[in-house]
């Protein structure tokens, strides 16, 4: 297959797309399983289809792009899974060939061909939840292309200062999906300063591009008069963040263990390689530089899913690139390329449905609970407090309420005027079917709104709540 891809052909684009839809299909046949935070976007899709504002009817800490991306695909397909599965496959397929074209048009490796394309395309397969329709995935098309706007900057020798707009536009796009995406912005500084004649101004100009998006973000809210909710919802995050535990860790290392050694061992075959130049070499440099940074999204979020870290594929395609153009032997590139495409079905099936122990934890603990929905909700609009969102999977938002640890500052403390108050507008405008009242946060409140309370009953058996007829 490696001999296959390193012929420079258009037939190559329909080859990628096999390639993942082998890697993916069966197992969206097996039933991919739903995660929590997966489940979150998808309802505020849903409530954004049902004329429901962005941060002031839906509380969530969903990025506002990602927002209206999930809200159109409902739109399109409804709560499906598996169009979202193909749309997902679909973007990933566009990442692919989009990177090998900015490795062979910027001249980064010796040869022109498709071999980046299958390497990110296998990259990305890692784990089934690297290539769901997630915010990470959404943002790394804007972390390739500002990739091709620096390559094009050094190529130019730092004479033209558009490039460097366009890096700074980009990476301001990708924030608008993804929350920690601005880690990348101090990775395009150093790079510049650092691989290239870089100019005081240019500073200013990557500032102006990052900016912009931002800008005009927060024109949109304030317009639509729910700045304030954007605010304390979506940009003061960083206030939220948890460290990371041991096991999450572990099972982080367990995926990228076997293609990172080989991009570091690819990586001293192109740096020490004498062919190429020096322009060519910087931009290896920058993307060795990238591989660092891209960390950063994942201990700068949470939850701490794989899919944090999609920010290495380009990285890692690149210099397993690198080792496989740069392999001696007739066969060995094909050997070690079927066992690490069996280390690739391995990982991903582990982590879908244990083939040896318990499976990876930190994706186990990242799934919807299906079992654990109560068949009295499926179908009514609920309300859900506590961490884990699992009774949504057959039900639907009935308050804004959706996210736990944006709500929570709220719906634990109705001891103040400001939060009782919004509390009753909020159930005065819209009341749940259900409270699914895991952290037994009604009773005070039911107890400071008498008029609430009248308005709910317990349900049998249980510590939850039932609208009365």
């Amino acid at each position: 297959m490696i001999t296959l891809f390193r012929v420079n052909t258009y037939f190559h684009v329909f080859s990628i797309l096999v390639v993942l839809l082998l890697l993916k299909v069966p197992f969206i046949s097996m039933g991919l399983p739903t995660l929590q935070p997966e489940l979150e976007w998808l309802l505020v899709g849903e409530r954004l289809n049902e004329g429901k504002s962005l941060y002031s009817d839906i509380w969530t800490k969903t990025g506002p792009l990602t927002a209206y991306v999930y809200g159109f695909v409902y739109w399109l397909f409804g709560r499906d899974q598996t169009y979202y599965e193909l749309f997902a496959l679909v973007l990933a397929y566009f990442q692919s060939l989009y990177f090998a074209y900015l490795i062979n048009s910027n001249r980064v490796i010796i040869e022109r061909n498709y071999l980046p394309a299958l390497m990110y395309a296998v990259v990305i397969s890692l784990s089934f939840d690297l290539s769901k329709l997630t915010p990470a995935l959404m943002a790394n098309t804007f972390l390739l292309m500002a990739i091709n706007s620096i390559f094009k900057h050094i190529d130019k020798a730092g004479e033209s200062s558009e490039h460097v707009f366009e890096v700074g536009l980009m990476i301001g796009i990708g924030s608008l999906f993804l929350y920690s995406f601005p880690a990348f912005f101090f990775w395009a500084i150093l790079s510049l300063i650092m691989f290239s004649p870089f100019k005081g101004n240019q500073v200013f100009l990557m500032l102006l591009g990052f900016v912009l998006p931002l800008f005009v973000a927060v024109l949109f809210f304030y317009f639509n008069g729910t700045f304030n909710e954007f605010y304390h919802q979506w940009i003061l995050q960083f206030s939220r963040l948890v460290p990371l535990v041991g096991s999450e860790i572990v099972g982080v290392i367990v995926i990228f263990l076997l293609p990172t050694v080989f991009a570091i061992l690819g990586s001293l075959r192109v740096l020490n390689n004498v062919r190429y130049s020096s322009f060519q070499n910087r931009k290896h440099q920058i993307l060795i530089l990238l591989g660092v940074f891209a960390l950063l999204p994942y201990f700068l979020s949470k939850p701490h899913g794989t899919y944090h870290l999609i920010g290495l594929a380009p990285f890692l395609a690149f210099y397993l690139t690198g080792w496989f153009i740069f392999a001696r032997g007739a066969y060995l590139a094909e050997v070690v390329f079927l066992v690490f495409l069996a280390f690739v079905m391995l990982i991903k099936r582990q982590g879908l449905s244990p083939l040896i122990g318990n499976g990876l934890q930190h994706l186990t603990e990242l799934r919807v609970n299906t079992g654990s929905s109560k068949s009295y909700v499926e179908g009514k609009r609920i309300l859900v407090t506590g961490d884990t969102n699992d009774d949504y999977f057959t039900a639907k938002a009935g308050s804004p309420f959706v996210n736990w640890e944006v709500s929570k500052g709220i719906l634990q403390h109705p001891d103040t005027y400001q939060n009782l108050a919004l509390i009753y507008e909020t159930f005065k405008a819209e009341k749940p079917d259900y409270i699914i009242d895991n952290e037994q946060v009604f009773p005070e409140i039911f107890d400071r709104i008498p008029e609430l309370s009248g308005a709910y009953e317990r349900v049998e058996g249980t510590r939850h709540f039932r609208l009365k007829d």
